[in-house]
């Protein structure tokens, strides 16, 4: 059952097939953990996990590496509610960085709820035990894609450094009749600040106990049965991003 992925952590991982350059909009939901079985249960005939989910999986590992300025430009801009917006990330569909497990360089950018992401893959990971304040001019010494070079402009421009890892349990879905029409329940969301290292780290920390990230995310129009969905739930739109969720857990004394 569908279900059961908020009851069991599946061990191993997937690397969904997602495109490495697109634009859409996306809208966030967050809902008690109660809630999601009978959710999930509720958009199924109109629904499919994702086909790119590896066999007998019914969801795989997020865990993704966010840069910010020392004063922290990401954060504040999205929290003042700046429209146009821009971050720098790592991201790997596995448990962990690990050497010679793939992972992405990614820049995602937002205007309101628009979203555009263009990605380069790093086909065998962080390959060096290298400090962590020096991943991204190790990756952009070994890679000249126009991804890069426009991540170590932004990078020289606001002195990036590694801010906080966020990792969750994503269990995705694709419309039956749009598969550019995607549900995602992302679920055990748990973050660490200013991590030592980033090979294999494991002191993570619980963020949103007791809740879950609802995310739909399409390139036209929601469809009738998602609007019935919204209401018989009562759905609410959030706007933080999981970055501001987790720094708002991990270090309360900043000023939101």
């Amino acid at each position: 059952m569908i279900a059961a992925a908020l009851r069991k952590k599946i061990s191993g991982t997937v690397l969904p097939g997602s495109p490495l350059h697109f634009r859409r909009v996306e809208i966030k939901y967050r809902v008690p953990d109660r809630v999601v079985p009978s959710f999930m249960e509720a958009i199924s005939p109109y629904v499919s996990l994702d086909p790119y989910l590896a066999e007998g999986l019914d969801s795989y590992p997020v865990t993704s590496l966010y840069f910010d300025s020392l004063d922290l430009k990401s954060l504040y801009e999205k929290d003042a509610g700046l429209l146009s917006r821009r971050k720098v990330r790592l991201r790997t569909y596995h448990p962990t960085f690990a050497t010679g497990v793939p992972c992405f360089l990614e820049i995602k950018r937002r205007h309101d709820c628009v979203v555009s992401k263009d990605r380069l893959v790093l086909a065998d990971g962080i390959r060096e035990a290298c400090s962590l304040s020096q991943v991204l001019k190790s990756i952009f010494q070994r890679n000249t894609d126009g991804v890069a070079r426009e991540a170590q402009i932004l990078a020289s421009w606001y002195g990036l450094q590694p801010m906080a890892f966020v990792r969750y349990r994503r269990i995705p879905f694709v419309g039956r009749h749009d598969r550019r029409f995607r549900v995602t329940v992302d679920t055990h969301l748990e973050g660490a600040w200013r991590p030592p290292y980033i090979l294999g780290f494991e002191g993570f920390r619980e963020c949103l106990p007791g809740e879950s990230i609802i995310e739909l995310k399409f390139n036209h129009a929601v469809p009738d049965w998602f609007h019935a969905v919204l209401q018989d739930f009562d759905l609410v739109r959030v706007s933080n991003s999981k970055y501001l969720t987790t720094m708002q857990s991990l270090r309360p004394s900043l000023h939101f």
